[in-house]
């Protein structure tokens, strides 16, 4: 059976636009990911990176990065009410992100995933 793209390809071809030179590299790609999809593997990565869109959740996890902080530190650092630091570190646990543990009174949150953090700074700052 024809993909139905195949026509408008080889037009695309025929005119010059582009040379389309590894076209089946590029159709094996997208079949490879067809797993993964499945597994719900891409939907976790979606789920995090979709949680980090948002600078003031990517200020947060930044700050997590140099180590375990409470509510009370991060709501200082970055001049938040305590509702809008609660409401975004929900978000970032939820995407697994983050892991919180309990310390009498006080909450303190922590990157759950050290390479996906260091993934995250060395795409913001290159280091």
């Amino acid at each position: 059976m024809e993909n139905p793209g195949d026509s408008s390809l080889e037009h695309i071809i025929q005119k010059g636009v582009c040379t389309m030179e590894d076209i089946e590299g590029s159709r094996n790609l997208i079949r490879s990911l067809e797993e993964p999809i499945r597994s719900g593997a891409i939907r976790i990565t979606e789920k995090k990176l979709r949680a980090l869109s948002d600078l003031t959740r990517l200020k947060i996890f930044l700050l997590l990065r140099n180590g375990e902080k409470c509510v009370c530190e991060i709501e200082y650092l970055l001049n938040m009410h305590q509702s809008s630091v609660s409401r975004n570190l929900g978000i970032l646990e939820n995407s697994d992100l983050i892991t919180k543990r309990k310390s009498g009174k006080w909450t303190y949150y922590r990157i759950s995933d050290e390479s996906f953090g260091e993934f995250v700074w060395k795409t913001c700052f290159g280091e």
